[in-house]
C-alpha cells in the first residue's frame, strides 16, 4: 500500500487485514516462486483493496520463510499483554 504524505504529517492508520494469499510454485531448475498478496478493508470506502506483498524467486524453502516471515510481520496485529 503505497500513499503520498506531506513532510510532517502523520502516516494514515493501516487497513484491517483481512486475508493473506501466499503461492508458492516449483520452477523449472529448482527455483521456488513465492508469491503473497493481501486483501484489506477500506471502511471508509467499504470496499476490499488487493495489495502485493512480495513476487520472489528463490532457491530453498527457508528463503520462501524468510518472505513469508519479513512480508507478514507488518500486517499482524500486536498481541494484547
Amino acid at each position: 500500500m503505497s500513499f503520498d504524505i506531506q513532510a510532517g504529517a502523520n502516516a494514515p492508520a493501516p487497513l484491517p487485514l483481512q486475508f493473506v494469499n501466499i503461492e508458492i510454485t516449483p520452477l523449472i531448475g529448482g527455483e521456488l516462486s513465492v508469491v503473497m498478496q493481501a486483501t484489506l478493508l477500506d471502511e471508509r470506502e467499504l470496499e476490499f483493496v488487493g495489495q502485493d506483498l512480495a513476487h520472489e524467486r528463490v532457491g530453498t524453502l527457508d528463503e520462501v520463510l524468510a518472505i513469508i516471515r519479513e512480508n507478514f510481520a507488518p500486517l499482524a496485529v500486536p498481541a494484547v499483554a
